[in-house]
């Protein structure tokens, strides 16, 4: 029997499946070892609670000094010597458990009962694991088998921003604990630039929804009990622009980009050490992510002194020495983004060892060669590929398959000490998580595989397991809905362009050009396939919400490709009038009418938007999002309005610029996503091109 008919995420390193099964009873009870702590305990009582839900079970725990009796028992054991004497017999778990670490762990379902056993609290915390997937899809009988079940990386965490305008509810985040938990990952990281409440310097992350250390507290408590590690996450050089913005803190600037920190000025380090104080005491974690990547405007103002003299390289590396001794002092070691010294790699052996280097990649390639240089340098890293669900309307699936995939395996090769799949929320963090799971659990399956997980292997079991009745379906909508951003024309390098299409100029944005008509059409086509199979196994779904997401956001890309294929056709009907053809009052009527229309068509999207997004979010910065939106309906205003003008020219007997000369230079103002911080930044003379 193979072991995809043993439906467990991540995928177990060694099943070996037996005849028959365990059949779950009334009688049936779940024992717990003498010696076994509050951590066994919590195990106990996930197992508990899944059996309940999958049948309808309610089995009594029990910890007692000896089994009273050798069947119908669920035992969970973290010593393997003291479960052979507990079940008056040797299975051989001591000597299958010894050689795979600390997370390793056995599984084994029998006809008369059933054992986990691990060699510490978070190995039997594996195994439960397994046995709570187990009990969700197996239904009234489990399969026999002994699984044997050990990771590749020793870290399999993920990262989600919440600086870029959406911060999470603590209910949502305490879900995502759970789903990662319950995959075997065990690290959690909140990406921030600004979103939290520091105590000594009030006005960063005001009226952002910005999360609290009390908060931050509960969190962590929560995370420890399901064996997640909540890693503090501030970046503290480049992408500084929230808080250097702020008038009294414009003085830290590196340059008048407002982007960095200024490195040498002793006032940054004085005012790092605050933020660290306020912030680092609400985490038990002794890892903390400095962050600083994408320092842009380095040497480029106060401290191109100091470049010219030393170089950037080092300058850079000055300031993560800094860093490293700042965080010292409340007792944390340090990670940084490994981007910038990977122009630099000379200086890397530079670094002290207990410095972590994070090797970030989001496109797809078939190698990593950053990979090899830091596995060299002897320095501890690990490798951070992307879920693809940002600047995208819907996550670019095959992409991140590949990147994640790719990644996990170079990592696990050259011994990286593990994988943080990261979720980015650019321009404003409009995508929904309920289509990103999918991406968390790839990251997840990965990492504990080693890349080892074929994408078919993975679907067949992800579908099941997180949306029930129906998941195949489920599963069938993501990954079409996701193909649809590998069309002709879609493609672009850390997006796709869906998102570029919903907010495209509406008469002369490029979108008309790239995009095929054909794709578009074949965007509408897609969605209307995804909206029948979600629908389909919506009411049947263990996540109803996850899929209500993913419909409003096929509805945003078939509105894109609606609103380009109308674009197309008004621009088309243009060049003809300029080429004189007939009926220049009907076809700019209808062309008005059309733009209407579909600025009508933005209401009731934007009234979702903002309901999905309170479900699962504080309202945050939800205005970045909103802003894309009322700026395109005035953009369909100014559209109609030149129409108009059009038509007077018409009636008066003139000849109307059909070509759009003169509408196109007043459009040049409307910029969507990027474009206007890339011109900023070109204007404070750090060109990013």
């Amino acid at each position: 029997m193979p072991t995809t008919d043993l439906c467990v995420i991540p995928r177990p390193r060694q099943v070996s499946f037996r005849e028959s099964g365990f059949r779950p009873n009334v009688d049936t009870q779940i024992a717990l070892l003498p010696t076994a702590d509050e951590a066994a305990f919590f195990a106990a009582q996930q197992l508990q609670a899944e059996i309940e839900e999958a049948l309808g079970l309610r089995l009594l725990i029990i910890k007692t000094a000896r089994s009273v009796r050798l069947e119908n028992l669920i035992v969970l054991a973290e010593d393997p010597d003291a479960l052979a004497a507990y079940l008056q017999r040797d299975g051989g778990w001591a000597g299958d458990l010894r050689d795979h670490g600390d997370q390793a762990y056995r599984v084994d379902i029998e006809p008369r009962g059933v054992v986990a056993v691990a060699a510490s609290a978070v190995g039997l915390h594996y195994g439960v694991q397994t046995l709570r997937q187990v009990a969700r899809t197996a239904g009234p009988i489990w399969p026999a088998c002994r699984i044997l079940d050990w990771p590749a990386l020793r870290y399999r965490g993920l990262m989600l921003d919440v600086s870029r305008g959406k911060v999470p509810t603590l209910e949502t985040l305490k879900l995502l604990v759970d789903r990662l938990s319950f995959c075997k990952a065990n690290v959690l990281q909140l990406y921030t630039e600004h979103t939290f409440r520091f105590p000594h310097h009030p006005r960063i992350g005001e009226d952002c929804g910005s999360l609290s250390g009390e908060e931050i507290l509960e969190l962590d408590a929560y995370c420890r009990q399901r064996h997640v590690e909540l890693m503090p996450n501030l970046n503290s050089f480049g992408h500084c622009a929230h808080v250097l913005n702020l008038p009294e803190y414009a003085h830290l600037a590196e340059s008048a980009a407002r982007w960095s920190l200024c490195p040498t000025d002793e006032a940054t380090y004085e005012f790092l050490d605050d933020l660290y104080g306020d912030m680092l005491p609400a985490f038990t974690s002794r890892v903390f992510n400095v962050g600083c990547d994408e320092t842009w405007d380095l040497g480029k103002g106060r401290s191109a002194q100091a470049v010219a003299e030393r170089g950037t390289g080092r300058v850079y590396l000055e300031h993560i020495l800094r860093l490293r001794e700042l965080a010292a002092r409340y007792g944390r070691t340090i990670q940084i983004w490994g981007d910038i010294l990977l122009h630099y790699p000379e200086l890397v052996a530079e670094l002290p060892e207990d410095v972590t280097l994070l090797d970030w990649h989001y496109e797809a390639e078939e190698d990593y060669p950053s990979v090899r240089l830091f596995a060299d340098s002897g320095r501890s890293f690990w490798v951070c590929p992307g879920t693809s669900s940002w600047n995208t309307l819907f996550p670019r699936i095959d992409n991140s398959n590949a990147n994640i995939r790719t990644l996990a395996q170079l990592g696990a090769e050259h011994g990286a000490q593990g994988l943080l799949n990261t979720d980015w929320g650019d321009h404003g963090h409009y995508q929904p998580i309920g289509q990103c799971w999918y991406g968390y659990v790839a990251g997840a399956e990965q990492a504990w595989t080693g890349g080892q997980t074929e994408e078919d292997d993975l679907d067949a079991r992800f579908g099941p397991l997180f949306f029930g009745l129906g998941g195949e379906e489920v599963v069938r909508a993501i990954r079409l809905l996701g193909s649809l951003n590998t069309l002709p024309g879609m493609p672009r390098r850390n997006a796709s362009h869906s998102i570029y299409a919903l907010l495209d100029e509406p008469l002369v944005g490029p979108m008309a050009r790239e995009i095929p008509a054909e794709t578009l059409q074949s965007i509408r086509e897609g969605c209307a396939e995804a909206e029948g199979l979600l629908r389909g196994a919506y009411a049947a779904s263990r996540d109803p919400l996850s899929i209500e997401e993913m419909l409003y956001s096929l509805r945003m890309m078939d509105y894109a490709a609606h609103k380009v294929l109308a674009t197309q056709r008004i621009r088309a009907d243009l060049s003809a009038l300029a080429a004189g053809a007939e009926g220049a009052q009907k076809k700019l009527t209808t062309a008005a009418d059309t733009l209407k229309a579909l600025e009508e068509e933005l209401v009731p999207l934007t009234q979702l938007l903002r309901e999905i997004w309170l479900r699962r979010a504080r309202r945050s910065e939800i205005e970045i999002t909103l802003g894309h939106l009322a700026r395109l309906r005035e953009r369909f205003e100014a559209a109609r309005a030149w129409l108009k003008t059009c038509q007077e020219e018409l009636a008066a007997g003139r000849a109307p610029d059909y070509n759009l000369s003169a509408y196109e230079a007043e459009a040049q103002k409307y910029e969507i996503l990027g474009q206007g911080f890339r011109r900023r930044m070109r204007e404070a003379g750090v060109p990013l091109d």
